[in-house]
């Protein structure tokens, strides 16, 4: 009878399809005013095996959340006004295209209708400036004759800068409408990116409509290889008279003036004045394992004139003590909002133009993303150790906000069991301090012994958050159902993870693979000397880069009963030739010039040792991490017996997104690991519910 009572007074242990279940947050924009918040939502649509995106619409004086677009997906949200947004959603397959809803009512006006679609936008004048894609005359010429082809790393950027006027759209369809014509006339758009002195990659912008001004960041090309091959440009024009006239030539349109900033630099935020500019500037060098800092430009002090003008000199860093990388910058009316990672929690600071760095209070939450308007007032998504993701805003109180949450997704959870989660510390190998995100089991008994597996996070510039329940833990691995299957699951923030500085960041360079391991033993010999861990149980599964690392301890470690790789790189040279990212490698030189340090870091290298079994999924298109990385893998694995399983997803890329192959995702890792720590019978296709195709 006391069995049977403590089991029906247990909550709901959620199954996979649940988590597919439950809606998704996702980002959003305050008003101007702060009285009302404009925020995207996802659903999982697994008849059309597609993930659908709307928009809700929250108002502060009522307390009411209401839907606010019923069809397309929605994108970027921008505020014209206090009454009036404007939002990126799709019209059937037109990809993502400016719709504009005046008094917050109705479908929205279609603003634009660029062929592809459009990636990001804002306003400015009377209208928007929009980022896309363009086709020229050459190339459908060229591809007219000779067919599609690309000319790796020497193709000219397609991407171009449009300005698009909303009140001449509007009064071009009210007289087509009189005159019963079809839209035949030309729209009013026009090319920015025409002044630009030549084809290039347009990454970013940022406008100040009140100087008619916009600064642009640019590469020169659109592969990541160019990444640091950067350049940044003001553009200047006016857009009441850009339609007046007729423009003989590219340069009468307005003035480019470039940005003599140093190499890799990008502009982060302008000040709402538009008089001073934030720079990303790396000091230390142009690799990936060196931290970003924030650098302060004052235009006032140039004497008017970029032209030809060294700016280094110019720049005075106000990160200095901060030693983190700086994620989402906004600059306010109330100063600089930065987002950076401490350890497992992400932080919000508000920095001065001297340096100050003063954390905000968010009331406990861990922001996974926020926005903050030119008032100070705050759109935050976050969730804490106790707490699933949600939505807040707030207005600016002291050194935080009044907080108030929108959504309640914590209620709709409440019954289900996600176990407990806490930040958790131990010394690596070298005498490093490695920190990471430890759940349990809601009934954990710590005198238990209990398997323990490892989601190792991708980057490595990242972090796994100590949040009770975030996105990856929903739709990409299943941490949750094997939680509650009672094996324990570590997320740790290995070296040159974010959160601990620019010495840590350093810790794996020429040393990939290796200090990992020694971070992931470690923290294994840590949980057993606590007494609750069965060191002969032990696994480990990761996406890119946890891929990489959960390939190479399997193949270089003898402690790990099983291991699923995701996106896994199997050798350097690999992935130097065929990765569209090979300058990210945090090695010297490369494959042919230091072949040792290549090679003893790669998890092919030590394949004659290998016993581990892997669970390889990889997609068929990633441009990241070729699949032929898991290919050699698998089929060098298998050649030598050791258990092995390879899972192709077709058409998908170095991500997965689309609900059925998610939820396969998920269910084939559950498989394995509850066949190999928990001796349940392997069967890839029997999800957790114990229904099988």
């Amino acid at each position: 009878m006391v069995k049977t009572m403590r089991k029906l007074s247990r909550k709901y242990q959620p199954t996979i399809r649940d988590m597919f279940r439950l809606p998704m947050v996702g980002g959003g924009r305050i008003s101007p005013e702060g009285d009302k918040v404009l925020f995207r939502g996802g659903r999982w649509n697994f008849k059309d095996n597609q993930f659908e995106v709307y928009s809700y619409l929250y108002d502060t004086h009522a307390d009411r959340t209401s839907e606010f677009t019923t069809t397309g997906r929605v994108g970027e949200i921008r505020w014209v006004n206090n009454e009036s947004v404007a939002l990126l959603k799709t019209t059937e397959n037109s990809g993502f295209q400016i719709h504009v809803f005046e008094e917050l009512l109705g479908e929205g006006q279609r603003i634009t209708d660029h062929p592809g679609g459009i990636a990001t936008f804002e306003p400015f004048g009377n209208g928007f400036i929009y980022l896309a894609n363009k086709t020229t005359e050459q190339q459908r010429a060229r591809t007219d004759k000779y067919g599609t082809f690309i000319d790796v790393e020497e193709e000219a950027s397609a991407s171009a800068l449009y300005y698009v006027d909303m009140d001449l759209i509007r009064e071009q369809r009210r007289r087509l409408r009189l005159e019963s014509r079809s839209d035949q006339e030309t729209k009013p758009v026009i090319e920015l990116s025409k002044m630009l002195p030549g084809p290039c990659k347009i990454e970013s912008f940022f406008s100040v409509p009140a100087d008619n001004t916009i600064f642009i960041n640019t590469r020169s090309k659109d592969d990541l290889f160019y990444e640091n091959d950067t350049r940044c440009l003001r553009i200047r024009f006016d857009p009441h008279t850009v339609f007046q006239d007729k423009h003989e030539s590219k340069s009468s349109l307005g003035t480019v003036t470039p940005l003599e900033l140093p190499k890799g630099a990008r502009l982060r935020a302008v000040s709402p004045d538009g008089k001073k500019l934030l720079v990303s500037h790396k000091e230390r060098g142009l690799g990936n394992n060196v931290q970003s800092d924030l650098w302060l430009l004052d235009l006032t002090t140039l004497g008017g004139s970029l032209e030809h003008t060294e700016l280094l000199p110019h720049l005075m860093c106000i990160t200095r003590n901060l030693d983190r990388e700086p994620l989402d910058v906004f600059w306010t009316k109330r100063g600089i909002f930065v987002c950076y990672w401490n350890e497992s929690t992400c932080v919000i600071a508000n920095l001065t133009e001297r340096g100050e760095v003063k954390v905000w209070d968010t009331h406990n939450l861990n922001p996974e993303y926020f926005s903050v308007n030119d008032e100070g007032h705050v759109f935050l998504r976050g969730g804490s150790p106790t707490s699933v993701v949600e939505i807040y805003c707030g207005a600016p109180r002291g050194d935080g906000w009044d907080l108030k949450r929108i959504t309640q997704y914590n209620e709709v959870v409440a019954h289900w069991d996600l176990g407990s989660v806490e930040s958790v510390k131990w010394t690596s190998r070298d005498g490093t301090e490695i920190e990471g995100v430890l759940r349990k089991p809601s009934d954990f008994d710590p005198t238990k012994k209990y398997p323990l597996l490892f989601y190792v996070h991708g980057g490595p510039e990242s972090a796994s958050p100590c949040i009770l329940l975030d996105n990856s833990n929903r739709y990409f691995y299943p941490t949750v159902q094997l939680l509650n299957r009672g094996i324990l699951i570590l997320e740790p923030n290995y070296r040159g993870s974010l959160g601990k500085g620019q010495a840590f960041r350093e810790l794996n360079f020429d040393n990939l693979g290796i200090g990992d391991l020694w971070d992931l033993e470690s923290a294994i010999d840590h949980l057993v000397a606590e007494g609750y861990v069965d060191d002969t149980k032990i696994g480990s599964m990761g996406w890119s880069q946890g891929g990489y690392i959960s390939s190479f301890i399997a193949m270089h470690s003898t402690r790990f009963k099983a291991v699923s790789a995701g996106a896994a790189l199997c050798s350097w040279r690999t992935y130097y030739s065929g990765s569209d990212a090979r300058q990210s490698i945090l090695l010297s030189g490369d494959p042919y010039t230091n072949p040792e340090t290549f090679d003893k870091t790669a998890p092919i290298s030590a394949i004659t040792k290998a016993k581990t079994p892997i669970l390889f999924q990889h997609g068929e298109k990633d441009p990241r991490v070729p699949v032929i990385s898991a290919m050699e893998m698998f089929r060098a694995l298998k050649a030598r017996g050791v258990q092995t399983r390879l899972i192709i997803f077709p058409d998908q890329g170095h991500g997965l997104l689309k609900p059925r192959e998610n939820y396969a995702l998920m269910v084939q890792n559950y498989r394995w690991f509850v066949h190999h720590l928990l001796d349940e019978p392997l069967d890839l296709f029997m999800d957790d519910e114990g229904e099988t195709i």
